[in-house]
């Protein structure tokens, strides 16, 4: 360090006249800038300050204004994000709305129709809506939302518009149980609407049902429609049953016999018609 400075001190001294001159100079210089003014009335020093700053302030200006944008732009996608989860939640309440709504639409033109019905056939009956099903294969019953202190007994028919679904062999206060037709050991009396053939229909534990002790030499074929015959009490007379898929004869024997289909949406029932204003009793079964 104090080699370094031997030469600067020799050359203060040698220049220090010089040096000063230039010092009184540049602080006249400053002077007279600070207070000479150009045509736009701006003085020369803060005209040479305002060149000096210029491209530092830019610099500053364009910082200030990447974090500006970037703050703005993470309120703005927040807001945005909030929003979103807003649309999504009040689209899925809208959705929800809008499937009960259609629920509910089915449920009153499914009791229109089965005001038809009973317009239509005389009967009367109590709506109900299956609320559970027996989950042994063995057996085919349904559980439906209607019971004692709705006015249902056992032995009560029923029914949909379409068809013959079973009777009611058990109840509660609030629900009973219904035997379909096709459970094996359903029995109901019936015939055949064309030729007034009668028989015995038997449940088959699946989806159809057979007709037995049906004298061989009745005209019954393919096609014909199958009604309750009223026998026994317990079904009115002249419900659908379903239509027969299948003739049985062989070449001896007192009996033919014959597959039927119910017509009755057995497998997917969702509302069915509990007939009270028929007579009770005990049928075959």
């Amino acid at each position: 360090m104090a080699g370094a400075s031997g030469p600067m001190r020799d050359f203060l001294t040698r220049h220090r006249e010089g040096l000063l001159l230039s010092c009184l100079l540049a602080a006249s210089l400053l002077i007279i800038s600070q207070q000479v003014e150009d045509r736009t009335g701006m003085t020369y020093l803060k005209r040479w300050a305002i060149t000096l700053m210029a491209p530092f302030q830019s610099g500053a200006s364009q910082v200030t204004g990447v974090f500006s944008g970037i703050w703005h732009d993470y309120f703005y996608l927040f807001d945005v994000r909030e929003n979103n989860h807003k649309l999504r939640s009040e689209v899925n309440r809208l959705r929800s709305e809008v499937q009960i709504l259609k629920e509910e639409l089915y449920r009153v033109g499914n009791l229109a129709r089965y005001s038809r019905y009973q317009e239509k056939t005389g009967l009367q009956g109590i709506a109900a809506r299956v609320i559970g099903e027996s989950p042994d294969p063995w057996t085919r019953l349904i559980i439906i939302n209607r019971g004692r202190d709705d006015g249902i007994a056992t032995s009560m028919p029923v029914t949909t518009p379409e068809g013959l679904v079973g009777r009611v062999v058990e109840t509660s206060p609030s629900s009973s149980v219904v035997r379909l037709i096709v459970d094996r050991s359903s029995r109901v009396p019936v015939l055949v609407s064309r030729s007034r053939a009668r028989a015995i229909l038997e449940g088959e534990n699946s989806g159809t049902c057979q007709m037995k002790y049906l004298d061989r030499t009745e005209d019954v074929q393919e096609g014909d429609i199958v009604i309750t015959s009223g026998l026994a009490g317990v079904y009115p007379r002249g419900i659908e049953v379903g239509t027969i898929s299948q003739v049985l004869k062989e070449n001896y024997g007192l009996y033919q016999y014959a597959k039927l289909l119910p017509k009755a949406p057995i497998a997917r029932l969702e509302d069915v018609l509990v007939l009270t204003g028929s007579n009770t009793g005990e049928d075959a079964e």
